[in-house]
């Protein structure tokens, strides 16, 4: 099962061209404040901001149960294309944009009097988002080679998403199709491009065997 994040796309190679799998890399910083000492309680309510004209950010605030408090909505993130991903573009690193850390640390403490004054970075941080041109996942089998599944491009959302993901790939593996979601709009191949007429299957026009 290829579940690579953004860094799948590699597979187009890795399978011979049965499937095109285009991609951009969406890299985004996001910040983690400490609890200040101040408060012996932090308040659990998310904050969803409109846009900060200022320092162009439109920041969403989760709380955490140990007291810190996850940023993200930074804005100003680096788009990595296909090519860059394939060659393995930020795979082993990747560091936040200090100047976005800057911009939304800005924008955070102009809303709150306590972070403003006393609000102290936990760390700083960034991630790599997978992005299909659709903006739907790649799910389901390989087309032409047995035993090979693909599970990625879920853009922010593949944590949320990962227990339905999980138990479909399992039903794939396991049972050879899917049975508790359709995932047919999810298809690998929906962007490879088709060969019609011939003998026998083909792939980009190569023929790759008889269909018996």
């Amino acid at each position: 099962v290829v579940s690579a994040g953004p860094w799948s796309c590699a597979a187009e190679d890795w399978f011979q061209g049965a499937v095109e799998l285009p991609m951009e890399g969406i890299k985004s910083t996001s910040i983690v404040w400490k609890q200040p000492q101040e408060l012996e309680t932090v308040d659990a309510t998310a904050l969803f901001c409109g846009e900060d004209q200022r320092y162009q950010t439109h920041l969403e605030v989760y709380p955490r149960p140990d007291g810190t408090i996850y940023i993200c909505g930074i804005g100003g993130s680096d788009y990595i294309s296909k090519d860059e991903l394939k060659q393995g573009a930020f795979r082993e690193v990747c560091t936040a944009n200090d100047a976005r850390v800057s911009a939304a640390t800005q924008s955070f403490q102009s809303m709150s009097s306590i972070y403003g004054k006393v609000g102290e970075l936990d760390r700083t941080q960034a991630c790599m988002r997978p992005c299909p041109p659709d903006a739907m996942p790649y799910m389901g089998p390989i087309p032409s080679f047995e035993g090979a599944y693909i599970n990625a491009g879920h853009n922010c959302w593949g944590i949320a998403w990962a227990p339905a993901c999980g138990k479909v790939m399992a039903e794939l593996v396991l049972d050879g199709q899917a049975k508790s979601v359709n995932i047919e709009p999810f298809h690998p191949a929906r962007f490879t491009e088709r060969v019609s007429g011939g003998r026998g299957r083909k792939r980009r026009g190569t023929n790759v065997g008889e269909q018996w």
